[in-house]
């Protein structure tokens, strides 16, 4: 079994944690974290009103920022299989 991701309470920091094996990758996810936010009505906040949450943006941060910490990919890794959509972090 893997090991749990740090929690961040919704908000992972701008500046990558010291067990980040890839700060490049975070810095890049986070960005795209914080622009693809929810709405009130359930709608991504920059792809407005085209995409509902969580849309591929905001899907591929996640995804990248359990890479940049974990250094594997969690669609490919099925050790990191979380089914979240949008709401680990």
């Amino acid at each position: 079994m893997s090991e749990p991701l740090p929690a961040f309470d919704g908000n992972p920091p701008i500046d990558p944690p010291a067990e980040c094996v890839n700060p490049l990758v975070w810095q890049l996810s986070r960005r795209l974290f914080a622009d693809h936010r929810p709405g009130p009505d359930g709608w991504c906040l920059l792809c407005r009103p085209a995409i509902t949450y969580p849309c591929v943006a905001r899907q591929l941060a996640d995804r990248g920022l359990t890479f940049a910490i974990t250094g594997r990919d969690p669609v490919t890794d099925p050790g990191l299989h979380r089914g979240n959509r949008g709401q680990r972090w």
